[in-house]
């Protein structure tokens, strides 16, 4: 019985050390505040979005990176890049897309996919983007988080970044755009480039994208600020190029450092 009793002690005392352990790494680990936005478009469009920013007392100001991602994707489909970002501290903000991930209820409630959206519902993403800035603005009046930001996107996702970039009235230090494309369904971005002329561009595209290559060619005629490209040596493209490669997450960090840190 004692034996019986012994064994059960120690059992019950592993485990509570066991769950303090993990509690501890947790908290240990979560520095950051991670929200939820739910903002709506102006048709009605229900678009979901997560923020995360420094748990830092005091500031009221962050350094913001955007996450816009490719079409057919998510925002869960970064993979490991905005744990890259907030190594430098950078706020994250990741937006689902209207009719990926999270983001496909419209105004009816009614789910709606990306494979079903007409090109005059692909024109509304630059505005969906901007209610989610919107909203942020909105849920935290004393926080400042675009003052200082930059974009990353891929494909559609680097497209509406642009445009919503020149429809918002704080311009992001710089946009960084994989596998750029001159139009994606009905967005269409080199004169949105020349008016964003106080912007810097990094341009990356795997060597075997030879349609994002001369696209990318093309815009560059339009930038009034440094456009540069960056060519990795890859079969993948987009989203899955940052997801496997950590050199791509690396350069797309140490990039957008440069701006975020002056």
């Amino acid at each position: 019985m004692c034996y019986n009793e012994s064994i059960m002690k120690r059992f019950v005392y592993i485990l509570t050390l066991f769950l303090f352990l993990i509690n501890t790494s947790v908290f240990a680990e979560t520095k950051y505040t991670q929200e939820e936005i739910k903002a709506v478009s102006p048709d009605g469009f229900n678009m979901v979005a997560t923020l995360e920013y420094p748990k830092t007392k005091g500031i009221r100001e962050y350094q913001t990176v955007v996450l816009l991602h490719s079409l057919g994707y998510h925002s869960q489909w970064w993979g490991q890049l905005p744990e890259e970002l907030k190594k430098n501290g950078y706020a994250v903000l990741t937006i689902d897309l209207r009719g990926h991930g999270k983001s496909v209820y419209n105004s009816k409630l009614t789910k709606t996919s990306w494979k079903n959206l007409t090109l005059k519902a692909y024109a509304k993403y630059p505005d969906d983007v901007l209610a989610v800035f919107n909203k942020i603005k909105e849920d935290h009046p004393k926080k400042e988080f675009f003052a200082r930001w930059a974009i990353v996107g891929c494909d559609i996702g680097a497209s509406t970044g642009v445009l919503a970039a020149d429809k918002f009235t704080s311009k992001p230090k710089t946009i960084v755009m994989l596998s750029p494309m001159v139009k994606t369904k009905s967005l269409y971005i080199p004169v949105s480039v020349a008016q964003l002329d106080g912007v810097d561009f990094l341009a990356i595209i795997s060597e075997n994208n030879y349609a994002s290559k001369n696209d990318s060619k093309y815009i560059m005629k339009f930038a009034q600020n440094e456009y540069q490209e960056l060519y990795i040596d890859t079969k993948l493209s987009g989203m899955v190029m940052v997801r496997e490669d950590e050199g791509t997450r690396q350069t797309i960090a140490k990039w957008v450092s440069q701006y975020l840190n002056q």
